[in-house]
Parts: C-alpha cells; sequence; structure tokens
C-alpha cells in the first residue's frame, strides 16, 4: 500500500519537469541537452493546391496536410519552402503561408512565395505574413539559387540563436551538479503554490533537507567525492517523489521539497520515506569507496493565508530543530494556518 496519495490523481498539480540532460562523467556534472541540427539543409517546393516536393538523395511526397501535421517529426520537413502561387487560385498561396508561419512545426522555416500575378500589393501581402523572400514565376534559376543560400545562412543563422537562448533559459534554472531546479526556479514556484492554496485552501508541505555532516565527506573524501555524494543523494530523492512535486537544490548540501494538496501525515510519510531511501545503503563513489550519509528534515505544513517566505522560514527552523536534536530525523514546526 503507498504511503502517500496515486501520483497520477488528476487533481494533483504537476509542475514542469527539468529540460532533459545529458551527464559528463568526467565531472559529474549535468548540462541540458542542446537540440540536434539538421546534417544537410532541405527545400522543398509546395503548390498551394497540390503536393509538397522535397529532395534528399531521394524524392518524396508527401500530402500539405502531412506536411504541417503535429505527428512524426518534431521539426518542419524543409529549412525553406518555395510556395508557388496557382494562377487560378492566387489567394490560396498567402492561405498556405500563413500556415506555414503559424504552425508549431514549420513556424520557424524561411518562405519563399513564387507569386505568378505580379502584382505589387500581394508582394506587400506576403511580407506582411512573414514571407521572407517574394520571386516572380520567370526568376532566372541562377538568382534563386542565390536568393535560397541567402535564405538558407540566415535561418540557420537564427537557429543557432534560438538554441543558445533556449541553452541559457535552461541553465538559468538547472543546478549544473545535480540536474535539479535550482533556487532562483523554486523561489517563484513556491509562490505559485502558496498562491493556489490562498485561493482553494487546500494544504500543501514544504521540506528543507541537510545532507548531516557533509563538510566531514568532502574532508575525508574529497571533492570529487562530495559532488558524487550530492548527485546521489539528489537521484533518491527524485525517485521517491512525485511527479507534481517540486524539489531543487536551493544551496550546497541543501534542498528544498514542496508538495502541493499533502496535509500533515502525507508529507511525515513522505519526509520518512526520504530518510530511509537516503540512510538504507551507502553511496557508491567513482573512487569506489562506499560513504554512509543520512539527511535531516524541517518540515512545516500551510493552508490559506501564510506567505512562502514565512513558510520557507519555519521549514529552515525546523531544520535546525532537527539538527539540534542529533540529526537523521524529521521535525516539525508549527504548522502556518
Amino acid at each position: 500500500m503507498p504511503i502517500w496519495p496515486d501520483p497520477h490523481c488528476p487533481k494533483r498539480p504537476v509542475l514542469p519537469m527539468p529540460p532533459r540532460v545529458s551527464k559528463c562523467r568526467g565531472c559529474w556534472r549535468f548540462w541540458p541537452t542542446p537540440p540536434p541540427m539538421r546534417s544537410a539543409p532541405i527545400v522543398a517546393r509546395i503548390k498551394s493546391s497540390t503536393r509538397v516536393r522535397t529532395r534528399v538523395r531521394t524524392r518524396v511526397r508527401v500530402s500539405r496536410t502531412q506536411g504541417l501535421a503535429e505527428t512524426g517529426a518534431a521539426r518542419a520537413i524543409a529549412d525553406v519552402f518555395i510556395v508557388e502561387a496557382d494562377e487560378r487560385r492566387p489567394d490560396a498561396a498567402l492561405r498556405l503561408l500563413s500556415e506555414l508561419k503559424s504552425h508549431q512545426r514549420t513556424r520557424h522555416a524561411a518562405v519563399c512565395l513564387m507569386d505568378a500575378t505580379g502584382q505589387p500589393d500581394r508582394a506587400a501581402m506576403a511580407f506582411d505574413l512573414g514571407a521572407d523572400d517574394v520571386v516572380g514565376p520567370d526568376v532566372a534559376l541562377g538568382e534563386l539559387a542565390v536568393r535560397l543560400r541567402g535564405l538558407l545562412r540566415r535561418k540557420q543563422a537564427a537557429d543557432r540563436r534560438r538554441s543558445r537562448f533556449e541553452l541559457d533559459l535552461r541553465l538559468a534554472m538547472l543546478d549544473p551538479l545535480t540536474g535539479l531546479y535550482n533556487r532562483r526556479y523554486a523561489a517563484p514556484q513556491l509562490a505559485a503554490i502558496a498562491a493556489r492554496s490562498q485561493d482553494t485552501s487546500a494544504p500543501y508541505a514544504v521540506m528543507m533537507i541537510d545532507i548531516d555532516r557533509f563538510k566531514l565527506v568532502n574532508d575525508l573524501h574529497g571533492h570529487i567525492t562530495g559532488d558524487a555524494v550530492l548527485v546521489e543523494v539528489a537521484r533518491r530523492l527524485t525517485a521517491n517523489l512525485r511527479d507534481g512535486d517540486l524539489l531543487a537544490r536551493i544551496g550546497g548540501e541543501e534542498f528544498l521539497v514542496v508538495l502541493p494538496d499533502s496535509g500533515r501525515d502525507v508529507a511525515r510519510q513522505v519526509a520518512e520515506r526520504l530518510c530511509t531511501a537516503i540512510e538504507e545503503r551507502p553511496i557508491r563513489t567513482p573512487s569506489g569507496a562506499r560513504v554512509a550519509v543520512t539527511v535531516s528534515i524541517g518540515v512545516t505544513v500551510a493552508q490559506g493565508a501564510p506567505g512562502s517566505d514565512t513558510v520557507f522560514q519555519q521549514a529552515d527552523l525546523a531544520l535546525l530543530d532537527a539538527k539540534g536534536l542529533g540529526r537523521n530525523r524529521v521535525t516539525f514546526r508549527l504548522t502556518a494556518a
């Protein structure tokens, strides 16, 4: 029988999980995995009323619906789309252009409109809808090739800037050693949970977790072993919490846990389980040594009015009580209500 409510309960809010991370074997540090880059650029020629044709070693035909579908690959089927306007349905090309620029999978692809009407106002409308270039139907192949190379260069440069920006965002909210959220991310999340509690009167629990005598681990075994202990403690804590719970490393050997929609009984059961998970077996380090560690946990439960700062302070004081009473234990401060 589980010691906490069903983690898949639909009433439990689910917090966003940390981004996918990769582990560096040499230093035990975790870094966000950058999105994969396309090995070779792809140019697709698409008619507004027919099929999509791409060329990647072999010719592939997909329908317009398939090209814009959400299923399958996570990115567009091409880096650049050449949209050919149908003389009988000139407005269909503009609608397709709008779709390509608004669709999740294709909005970052470059689009070149090949307009058969030659009307200047249509070119203006195309640029207003997001077209990257507009050419006439009688454009020379050499000129078209130069234009497409320019579109590819700009598109690939934009992809690199976007990847760097996304990587910076991930690094701003992740602890590089353990891969957990950091204090910068955890503080506003705790404030949001506290605000939701005020609206719904649902209780929530806050835990401060500290590794006992961690400085002694560093002094006796070295900082590389200390890093390995932190990583393993983070892994065990993660394995014993629900997807909707918040776990963050907020200091050297200190961790914050927030349990939304959890009362005192659930908080005590979870905290005792975390203590047992850390203590039950020594941690194996990269050098082959086995290091036995324990944790102390301070808990407070809030409901309604108290702000997140007050609850955090009460949990921190409860952690000091646990340290003063001999470590490797769970203590509660007065429930904030």
